[in-house]
């Protein structure tokens, strides 16, 4: 049979093979932790076994907040590692993407993450309503810069906190006098330079004890400043969104 003209010639067709474009393995892993695609729902009984199996590869380390005035970098404790690893967690399924600073109130705190929008909604329905057994530590106090989770007042003796609900202590300075009745009230004592961190640079030691301090801001309390002078209507709620991007530091 001829081809091409040929005689005796036969000419194979060539084949084609298409190009695949590479996984991005990176993108696909960041959509299965948004989707929740192979972790568990994280409830009270199993929050803690899974953080601490979660922690062992992943570390605790910085986080940076970007904001619309500027960024906050935050340095996790090691000495509250369900808290620090339960905020590294949220963070890695990208709650705290899309959400945003829910209460300002100049010279106490800026309180966020608990956002009402759709997304941060859905994304606390995969990943799984659940709250934190405290780690009240003696050595980290509401001092201002102190990062702290929120909590519920109502029915929890136990003082757990919430999962997902942060604030950021911007302070007033603390008198002498103020700082005697609350350790007589709370029967703690203060060291020295805690005491002298309440009077020259301010925060909100009525908080302790209450709530779990697990971090501080190392860098951008200028910024911290700037959110909670926000105008804000009767329930601190501020009038204009103060959006939250958060990435951990590599």
């Amino acid at each position: 049979m001829a081809c091409g003209g040929q005689e005796g010639v036969v000419v194979e067709k060539e084949e084609v093979v298409a190009e695949v474009a590479p996984v991005d393995s990176a993108l696909e892993a960041r959509v299965a932790a948004m989707l929740g695609i192979g972790y568990p729902k994280l409830t009270n009984e199993n929050t803690e076994a899974f953080l601490t199996e979660w922690g062992e590869e992943n570390g605790i380390r910085n986080v940076i907040l970007e904001t619309k005035h500027g960024e906050i970098e935050l340095e996790l404790f090691e000495e509250t590692p369900m808290h620090s690893l339960n905020f590294l967690y949220k963070i890695h399924r990208q709650y705290y993407t899309e959400t945003e600073f829910t209460r300002v109130v100049p010279d106490f705190v800026i309180q966020g993450g608990n956002s009402e929008e759709e997304k941060p909604q859905q994304q606390r329905f995969l990943i799984g309503q659940h709250t934190l057994e405290p780690e009240l530590r003696d050595g980290f106090v509401h001092t201002r810069g102190a990062l702290a989770m929120s909590r519920s007042y109502s029915n929890n003796p136990g003082k757990r906190s919430s999962a997902y609900d942060f604030y950021i202590v911007t302070g007033r300075r603390i008198g002498d006098v103020e700082l005697s009745q609350i350790q007589t009230e709370k029967g703690r004592k203060y060291t020295e330079d805690q005491l002298r961190s309440y009077k020259e640079l301010g925060g909100a030691p009525h908080l302790d004890g209450e709530h779990t301090v697990f971090g501080r801001v190392v860098r951008g309390m200028d910024v911290a400043d700037r959110i909670a002078a926000t105008p804000k209507d009767d329930s601190d709620w501020p009038l204009e969104k103060l959006g939250i991007v958060m990435r951990i530091v590599e």
